[in-house]
Parts: structure tokens; C-alpha cells; sequence
């Protein structure tokens, strides 16, 4: 479901597709709604899913200021999971709107300059976006079931991406040919999961910031390099 061929490296196309289709979406309903409408109930969405936990977000509160009825909220979405994996498809989308120019270029790049060049455009979409980041932050945190379990359906795309940048490598004779992409992929994820928590250990009082491509590329370091001491 998350392949990017080797053949097109298309990854705007790719991780678009891969967002459509994962699980049903609101009710046709939500999408006859004027546009103004649609993006106030969006908006204040944001807002609660920023302030709260999603076991703590209240369908109450987020129709109260969006101006509309609890039963009209059930012409749009069938639940609170909906509307919440909604949002983050929303913001996957504006993601990668934003980081579609950088995209299209990674052909040009080397794997290790095209995979820097994703997580520094990611961080400042992040940057510039403190409420889709909040929201992302609580999603990392949270270990409830129904997090889990969307987190999973958005683990795999992520994974194509990375699938994507290893595939052009290893056709430029960058990556070695034996390495199982799907396993390195996973790995990638992880460790820049890892790579962020350590920073923010680091860094407690200074938040977010462009800061975090350091200890990024002390992590490519490690991933050129490896970890054994060159012997003479």
C-alpha cells in the first residue's frame, strides 16, 4: 500500500494517494457545507485537539465555538476519531503542500543531502505551524489505544518516504544493495524520533527550533560513518 517505485520517485503523488482511502472520512454532508463553514469547524477542531489530549477533547466544547448542534455534528463525522484523524490527514496534506518543492528536487540531491533537506523543510513547516506541531507533540505522547492505533495507519506512509529517498540511493550506489529498505525505514523513523527526545533532554528551556538539525547531523554522522573506530 506505501510503495514508492523505483521506477518514478514520485513522492508527492505517492504519499498523496496514501492518504486517501485509509479509513472513512466525514459525511458527504461536512463537504456540501459552505467552505467558511467547513474551515471554522477545522479551526476550532485545531484549537481543542491543541489544548487536550484526545481522550480529554470534548465534541462539546468544539462545537459550541465552531456555532453549530451536536446532532449536526453527526452529519459530519461519524465520531471523535473521525473528526481527529481528519485533522491530521488535513495537516499531512498542508505538510506536504508546503514541502512539495523540496520534493520534486530530491532527484538532484544525494541521499544524505535530500534526506537532511526533508527533516529541515519538516522542522520549519513544524515552526511556522505551533499548532500543528502541539498537536503532533500530544500524538507522539500519547500510548491510548485509539492513538496507537492511528499512529500506525500514519507510520507507513512516513515509511514510503523514507523508502523512496533509500531506493534513489541505492541506485546511485549510495546505500548498500543487500540492506532491507522496509527495516532501515523503521529504523530511520525511530531514530529520529529519538534523535528530537534527546534534544529537547538537552535543551528544556529552548524549545523547538532550527537548533534540532545539530543533533540531526551528528545523527547522519553516525549513519555515514557507523559507530567502530577507524584502525590505521
Amino acid at each position: 500500500m506505501y510503495d514508492v517505485t523505483k521506477e518514478s520517485y514520485d513522492y508527492v503523488v505517492t504519499f498523496r494517494n496514501n492518504l486517501e482511502g485509509e479509513r472513512p472520512m466525514p459525511k458527504t454532508t461536512y463537504f456540501n457545507l459552505p467552505e467558511e463553514k467547513r474551515e471554522r469547524i477545522f479551526q476550532e477542531a485545531v484549537v481543542e485537539f491543541r489544548d487536550e489530549t484526545y481522550d480529554q477533547a470534548s465534541i462539546n466544547r468544539i462545537v459550541q465555538r465552531s456555532g453549530i448542534s451536536k446532532g449536526s455534528y453527526y452529519q459530519y463525522f461519524k465520531d471523535k476519531e473521525d473528526l481527529y484523524f481528519y485533522i491530521l490527514q488535513r495537516i499531512g496534506e498542508k505538510k506536504m503542500d508546503y514541502m512539495s518543492p523540496k520534493l520534486r528536487k530530491f532527484e538532484e540531491l544525494g541521499f544524505f543531502e535530500a534526506l537532511r533537506e526533508l527533516y529541515r523543510t519538516g522542522i520549519q513547516f513544524a515552526l511556522e505551524n505551533p499548532d500543528y506541531l502541539e498537536i503532533g507533540n500530544k500524538m507522539m505522547r500519547d500510548q491510548s489505544g485509539t492513538i496507537l492505533r492511528i499512529k500506525d495507519q500514519f507510520s507507513g506512509q512516513g515509511e514510503a518516504i523514507f523508502v523512496g529517498l533509500l531506493e534513489k540511493g541505492k541506485a546511485k550506489g549510495e546505500i548498500r544493495e543487500a540492506l532491507d529498505l522496509g527495516l532501515l525505514s523503521k529504523l530511520l523513523m525511530s531514530m529520529q524520533m529519538t534523535v528530537v527526545e534527546h534534544y529537547f533532554e538537552k535543551h528544556r528551556d529552548k524549545g523547538y527550533s532550527m537548533d534540532i538539525l545539530e543533533e540531526l547531523d551528528a545523527f547522519f554522522d553516525v549513519l555515514k560513518k557507523g559507530i567502530q573506530e577507524e584502525t590505521s
